[in-house]
């Protein structure tokens, strides 16, 4: 089993999340998670119990919004897309109708 910041990734079978923020926070625009339960983790990161960057988004007004999401993935996949793709080439709200075909 693999380990990703602390994390167990591989052998659960969830979805992976992609952000999007209204504006961008120190460069970032796109967040990407993985979650067995994408309402309660949203919920999670809303409240600032979650990812470290959500919360500094959150913090600083900057709204964001889950904009795709990969069900039935694991981490790996996860990990896959962060180091295969710009995020910003995922994300329909930056790369239109043709983001989908990207990163199935």
């Amino acid at each position: 089993m693999r380990f990703f910041n602390h994390r167990r990734h591989g052998h659960i079978i969830g979805s992976v999340y992609l952000v999007h923020f209204a504006r961008p926070y120190h460069g970032a625009q796109h967040y990407l998670g993985f979650s067995t339960n994408i309402p309660q983790r949203v919920k999670a990161h809303r409240a600032g119990r979650g990812a470290p960057l959500l919360a500094a988004v959150t913090k600083r007004g900057i709204g964001w919004r889950v904009v795709r999401t990969w069900k039935r993935k694991d981490g790996y996949f996860e990990q896959q897309l962060k180091h295969s793709y710009n995020l910003r080439d995922l994300c329909p709200m930056c790369s239109g109708p043709h983001a989908h075909k990207k990163g199935h």
